[in-house]
């Protein structure tokens, strides 16, 4: 066969009629316009010899194709021509760029070659896709290698025995002392220590891993996709960049999650899980199980659970209770030092049914209580602490336990404040050394006046121990007025139109702010509200404040529906509120819910007043309370604060004629 000519025109038409004698409905145009983007002039003259030597290359989907053969393929493929096969893995048969020879005339993968030139190690017989070092000649795996005792040496630097992993001139240099040479990061621009090379781009450690970490935008398809490739451009999909070695999981082989260390969070939290519920001879606690099973229903919150098997103090109690070393109780969990991961540790174990439903707030009270109780001094003044916490605070919790519409957080934290208040006033009679039975009423006013709210919040004890024969001192509870509106009707309404229009908010603080400013309802209501509140009829949507339905407008009707339908259900089929929480089997939060409202400026107290107030104007007191669920005589004082006079409403009622 004679060489092929020269001349680069004479070269694209060569191509065209080889494409087109393998498939005669290709057009000349595109597979000219095509191979020019392919290959550089040589690339395409070998082309040429390729198609001629090898027929069948853009149907076969051989392996053996070259460079230029697979970027002419993708070309046409892209272009509509689906008869069209792109070069497929000779060992794996996946399509992508081949760029190792198999050593028998075909080409294989960078996944595939490493299996195959990757010898077994010789301590546990399996082949890692990290590779192998070598000691004393044979291959061994990196934890093999690292838990071997020939790889430990003394460092050079730090005179201490470690893991050598560099050798310089002066001697070895262990792991803690090793550090990567400085290069500028191509991505981030810093003069940082070498972490990986991507293409012949050096990137340091913090854009390594938050490539193959977190989506962004690929730099050429524009896809919002994990993108650990990078070229000048920015960062590239593995689709794009027709690789798939990297951000790949070792597991389920998806290159779209996420990754921790080789493998994303959904596959790395079952072991974990299981681990963590293991007692030393690897049986597991059947009691938690259940837990198991609770926190491995949702795999969208994988990464949440497996930073919570890594970080929380929570997860060693967790096996605390496997080994038998803790019990598996929420007082256990209450007498936990890290106070503030308790509460969902409780949550968890009562959601996934591993103990009974209790009120772990009250628990958490009475913990504290019994530590409280026990640095007091007087042993009477201790008695009667914790005779007015039994008979007086702690009931106050609800029984329902985690499932309560109440805050219940929120008045364990009350409840404490008001026990250290009446500690601090019995703690300022001993000083004066007088008697709850005998103090003058002028010294607790005068505490009580130098105390501020604090002191007026003493009320409760007092009038207990009146009622108990101990004092005969009197207070008075702070009297709450109603708050100004502070807004106008057309701030509201402008408020109203943002949340119907905008994505950029949550959709529970959407409908939950639309609730609040076009009803006025509390925000500790609205929280609490559930899921049976809401009622459908065809395409109208009514929803239950009071005692009678509310017909909601179709805008926010429809908002309301697609929040049922985000809300997925519980294991245990208890997601019962509208608003659903983090913590398993509670409510959203008042704080959850407004806090992306008040980025946008959005003031739910003025104006859930301004409804309340136009509501006022517009309804009886009794319709009103009937409708939102307040009581007759907050409506009462709603109504007379708008100054509208509703004296006459029952006569009106009596002598209207019906219509």
């Amino acid at each position: 066969m004679s060489p092929p000519p020269q001349d680069p025109d004479r070269i694209l038409e060569e191509i065209a009629r080889a494409c087109q004698k393998e498939v005669p409905e290709l057009p000349s145009s595109l597979i000219i316009s095509i191979a020019m983007n392919s290959g550089g002039p040589k690339t395409r003259v070998r082309f040429v010899q390729e198609l001629a030597s090898k027929p069948d290359l853009l149907t076969s989907g051989r392996s053996d194709a070259t460079p230029t053969a697979h970027n002419l393929i993708k070309g046409l493929r892209a272009s509509g021509f689906e008869n069209i096969r792109l070069p497929r893995c000779s060992s794996c048969s996946r399509t992508m760029k081949l760029p190792h020879r198999d050593g028998q005339g075909g080409k294989r993968c960078g996944t595939c070659n490493r299996r195959a030139t990757t010898p077994s190690c010789t301590r546990c017989g399996q082949i890692h896709a990290g590779g192998h070092r070598l000691i004393g000649g044979a291959p061994f795996c990196t934890r093999c290698w690292r838990q071997d005792e020939r790889s430990h040496e003394i460092c050079n630097v730090c005179e201490k025995m470690g893991i050598i992993i560099q050798r310089t001139a002066t001697g070895p240099v262990c792991e803690r002392c090793y550090t990567p040479p400085p290069i500028i990061c191509a991505r981030c621009g810093n003069i940082r220590s070498l972490a990986a090379t991507r293409d012949g781009w050096p990137l340091c450690q913090g854009c390594n891993q938050s490539l193959l970490r977190y989506p962004r935008t690929c730099s050429r398809c524009g896809n919002h996709r994990i993108a650990p490739y990078f070229s000048e451009n920015g960062p590239i999909c593995p689709s794009c960049a027709d690789q798939h070695d990297l951000g790949k999981c070792a597991g389920c082989g998806n290159d779209q999650k996420p990754l921790s260390g080789i493998r994303c969070a959904a596959c790395l939290i079952p072991g974990l899980l299981r681990a963590l519920i293991s007692k030393e001879d690897g049986t597991t606690q059947p009691q938690l199980l259940a837990l198991e099973s609770y926190l491995l229903r949702d795999p969208t919150k994988a990464d949440s659970v497996l930073v919570w098997i890594r970080n929380s103090p929570m997860a060693k109690v967790v096996h605390d209770m496997t080994s038998g070393h803790t019990p598996i109780s929420l007082h256990a969990v209450a007498e936990h030092r890290a106070k503030r991961a308790i509460g969902y540790l409780a949550a968890l174990l009562m959601e996934s049914r591993v103990v009974p439903t209790e009120n772990f707030d009250r628990i958490r009270l009475e913990v504290w209580e019994r530590e409280f109780f026990a640095t007091l001094p007087n042993p009477s003044r201790r008695a009667l602490l914790r005779r007015y916490a039994t008979w007086i605070v702690n009931p106050r919790f609800a029984e329902d336990a985690h499932l309560s519409t109440k805050d219940e957080s929120s008045r364990y934290t009350v409840s404490k404040a008001h026990l250290i208040a009446v500690s601090e006033l019995l703690d300022r009679l001993d000083a004066l050394d007088l008697d709850m039975g005998v103090v003058p009423q002028r010294i607790f006013d005068d505490y009580v006046a130098t105390r501020g709210r604090i002191g007026k919040e003493l009320t409760p004890f007092i009038r207990w121990a009146r009622t108990q024969g101990l004092t005969r001192l009197r207070s008075e509870y702070l009297k709450t007025g109603l708050v100004a509106a502070g807004g106008s009707d057309d701030q509201r309404w402008a408020w109203v139109k943002v949340l119907l229009t905008t994505n950029e908010i949550q959709l529970s603080s959407r409908v939950g702010g639309l609730l609040a400013i076009v009803y006025g309802t509390a925000l500790t209501r609205l929280v609490s509200l559930q899921r049976d509140a809401v009622r459908r009829d065809g395409d109208t949507t009514y929803l239950s404040l009071g005692t009678e339905p509310i017909k909601l407008p179709e805008a926010l009707g429809l908002l309301l529906r697609q929040l049922l339908g985000t809300e997925t259900r519980a294991v245990h089929d208890d997601n019962i509120w509208l608003f659903k929480g983090e913590r398993a089997g509670r409510h959203l939060t008042t704080a959850a819910l407004t806090a992306p409202l008040v980025k946008r400026g959005i003031n739910l107290r003025s104006a859930k007043n301004t409804a309340l107030l136009s509501l006022a104007r517009d309804l009886p007191p009794s319709v009103l309370a009937d409708l939102l669920g307040i009581s007759i005589y907050a409506a009462e004082r709603w109504s007379a604060h708008s100054g509208h006079d509703w004296a006459d409403y029952p006569r009106a009622r009596l002598t209207t004629e019906p219509g």
